[in-house]
């Protein structure tokens, strides 16, 4: 008998009994309430934080709250599932909830914290994620696992680098820290989704009674990981450069040529599936865009970031949890019509906001706005639906 087909223990809040209970929680809370927030800064409603302009406050919560959250619910559930120890749990895992919680507020008492405070505190999360999970890779000589230290160190380091560039410390732009940041999560996305799409697909054609026959070659996922990886460096030494450019479009393709072997057009009435397909397509999408808009002025650099963060990042993690909770809390994976619904909510918040900035001055911020809303209302349907199971025991009595 494995340990999570033990018979459940009684103590502790359920909650704190897997590592993708609290942060899709937290997760679906911060992918929520900080767009709002983002809403109500753009009309004046609220002040951003301290010495924080607005729209770099966003896309530090976004990319360096919502985005964190989501890794260390991944990771903390898929580590102990690749080498077959008992998840982080209770105790330690409530501390890692509270250092994302203190950043979160240290980030938002910005203008009544000293800079360093704030830098520290809010940088410190996933170091502490990497000492929880590296121990046990380590002893069970899981190297191949191991690797994802890299982008997450990477990710830490761009943070700081974000943190001191507002304060006037670092004369780095913002926007490339931005740049690098959502490189990093899209290789996240480039690694996890190779390894999960194709499977899942292959798991449902084969439940159909059909012959998954779907082509997933090793050289390609090697090209695309590597093509994205130079991307990123790239990226961090000259932004927008001719040479980031190309390597953009370069991993472009290769996202292409994979999602297409993945087969997507099997699975057209599963809109679980159909989800992360379309997050990895839109990755494929949002890379073209961005290299291009490092070509030419006449896209705007804009318009591809939002088509990686909403588009790949946002349906991409939206659609892992909505699947990862239905299964990891002992309930049949099968997709409730309001969850459907903010798929495609989802969807038209991403075309709202790939078009505002084509738009006429004084149609762009309502536009914005829309885009906002319908992300938000994705996110409530999420939390009313999903927060429940988060909270409650598995219904079937196993751990977790």
């Amino acid at each position: 008998m494995s340990e999570n087909d033990k018979p459940r223990n009684s103590g502790g809040l359920p909650i704190l009994a897997y590592g993708f209970r609290p942060f899709v929680f937290l997760a679906g809370v911060h992918g929520l309430v900080a767009i709002l927030l983002w809403l109500a800064i753009q009309v004046d409603s609220l002040s951003s934080p301290g010495h924080w302009p607005g729209a770099t406050w966003h896309g530090h919560e976004m990319l360096f709250g919502y985005a964190p959250a989501v890794l260390a619910g991944f990771l903390l559930t898929a580590v102990p599932n690749w080498i077959g120890v008992p998840p982080v749990r209770r105790a330690p895992l409530a501390a890692l909830v509270v250092l994302w919680l203190a950043g979160r507020a240290a980030v938002a008492l910005a203008g009544h914290l000293p800079v360093l405070v704030v830098t520290i505190v809010d940088a410190a999360f996933l170091p502490a994620l990497m000492l929880l999970l590296l121990p046990p890779l380590i002893a069970h000589k899981k190297w191949r696992n191991v690797i994802f230290v890299v982008p997450l160190s990477a990710l830490t380091l761009t943070n700081l680098a974000l943190h001191f560039s507002v304060a006037g410390e670092l004369d780095v732009l913002p926007r490339d820290a931005f740049i690098v940041a959502t490189g990093l999560l899209v290789l996240f996305i480039t690694v996890m989704g190779g390894r999960i799409i194709p499977s899942f697909t292959a798991n449902v054609l084969r439940a159909r009674g059909e012959t998954p026959g779907l082509r997933n070659y090793a050289p390609l996922n090697f090209f695309a990981i590597g093509s994205l990886a130079a991307m990123i460096v790239a990226d961090a030494v000259a932004p927008l450069s001719y040479v980031g450019a190309a390597l953009s479009l370069l991993a472009a393709l290769a996202g292409v040529a994979r999602v297409s072997g993945w087969g997507w057009r099997r699975i057209l009435d599963g809109p679980l599936l159909g989800i992360l397909h379309a997050a990895y397509l839109s990755l494929a999408v949002g890379l073209a865009l961005k290299g291009v808009s490092a070509l030419t002025d006449a896209l705007p650099l804009d318009v591809g970031l939002h088509m990686l963060t909403i588009g790949a990042v946002g349906l991409m993690t939206y659609g892992v949890m909505t699947r990862v909770i239905l299964g990891h809390t002992g309930r049949t994976i099968k997709l409730r019509p309001s969850i459907l619904t903010a798929y495609f909510i989802l969807l038209a918040a991403l075309v709202l906001r790939l078009i505002a900035p084509f738009l006429p001055d004084h149609l762009y911020n309502g536009d914005v706005h829309l885009s906002g809303g319908l992300w938000s209302a994705a996110f409530v349907l999420f939390l009313i639906v999903y927060a429940p199971m988060l909270w409650r025991a598995r219904p079937d009595g196993k751990r977790g």
